[in-house]
């Protein structure tokens, strides 16, 4: 079996640690991993926030926080990916996995207003996934990695991509306990008689969500 894993470029950029390294490109606040010539697919990601929170003293400007590496993601998040068919290949796409990178305590946050939330997606264009992440996951465990699910209605994989058909994946990360959680996410494709895998992340840094401790009631 061939694996085709695509390689993290430098942090600054995009991409993931993988086996095979090659250019990653960027456009705006999305990830676009470039494939190696073994890959049937291009994978782009982005994590638009909903909830917002700013870790440390929430500073007196908005200008200071717009764009700071301390606005993170809070108690959910939602990833999506666009799928594309590389050249003239068909690719069958058969799994989504989470690849957890840390789990730590969360970190004191400030809470921030999410911006608008942008309208729905056709329901034939949507493919919403689910899949919840908890504090016993951890970077290397010899556990499997947890698979997101179909939502109610979602046809389960596999599905096809072709140069003129890409697929776009939601997914719905879930926390149910307080922990700073960062992961990345691997989609499997077969075409020609081939599996692979490609890995992706955001910018070069894992995708991230925080659940803050519970607030005192006083």
């Amino acid at each position: 079996m061939l694996t085709a894993v695509l390689a993290g470029a430098s942090a600054a950029v995009t991409g993931l640690v993988t086996r095979n390294v090659d250019k990653v490109i960027t456009r705006g606040g999305e990830a676009v991993l470039a494939r190696t010539p073994e890959d049937p697919i291009t994978v782009h990601a982005s994590q638009p926030f909903r909830i917002k929170g700013y870790i440390g003293p929430l500073p007196p400007t908005t200008e200071r926080w717009r764009d700071s590496a301390n606005v993170v993601e809070l108690y959910g998040a939602v990833v999506h990916l666009i799928v594309e068919a590389a050249g003239d290949r068909t690719a069958i796409i058969n799994k989504l996995d989470v690849r957890m990178e840390s789990c730590d305590a969360p970190p004191h946050v400030s809470h921030l207003a999410g911006p608008p939330l942008a309208a729905p997606m056709s329901p034939r264009q949507l493919r919403e996934f689910r899949v919840s992440l908890n504090v016993g996951l951890r970077a290397n465990a010899t556990e499997p990695a947890p698979s997101p699910r179909p939502a109610d209605g979602v046809p389960d994989f596999p599905y096809t991509v072709t140069p003129l058909d890409p697929d776009h994946f939601f997914i719905h990360v879930i926390t149910e306990e307080p922990g700073d959680f960062r992961w990345r996410i691997g989609v499997h494709w077969i075409c020609n008689g081939k599996s692979g895998v490609v890995v992706t992340d955001l910018h070069g840094q894992p995708f991230r969500v925080v659940r803050p401790e519970p607030r005192s009631r006083s």
